[in-house]
């Protein structure tokens, strides 16, 4: 086999099998963790955190997309409007759940 042909093969063997082993070696430490009575599961974050960080990131892609809509003179200005609102909601509705108390 030429060398062209090996490397590729290499990188894509070592791009998925990374990730897996990780995933096993985690899992393990889960199960030897459960057989001893030590594992204590994650506790959830609090409400709206994720949508938050979405909502963030999408917001600013939108804006970046506006901005360069308007230097480029692209087509970019209604992804731009899309990207933005959905970002937009996103942390509106992060802001409103955290605005409600938690049932406790």
């Amino acid at each position: 086999m030429d060398v062209s042909v090996i490397v590729p093969i290499v990188a894509i063997v070592f791009v998925f099998s990374i990730p897996l082993l990780a995933i096993w070696t985690d899992y393990k430490k889960d199960r030897a963790l459960i057989e001893k009575g030590l594992y204590e599961p994650e506790k959830p974050g609090p409400p709206g955190r994720a949508t938050l960080v979405w909502g963030l990131i999408l917001t600013l892609v939108g804006v970046a997309l506006l901005i360069g809509s308007f230097t480029v003179r692209e087509q970019l200005l209604l992804p731009g409007l899309i990207v933005g609102a959905v970002g937009i909601a996103l942390l509106v509705y992060t802001f409103v759940i955290k605005r409600e108390k938690p049932a406790e």
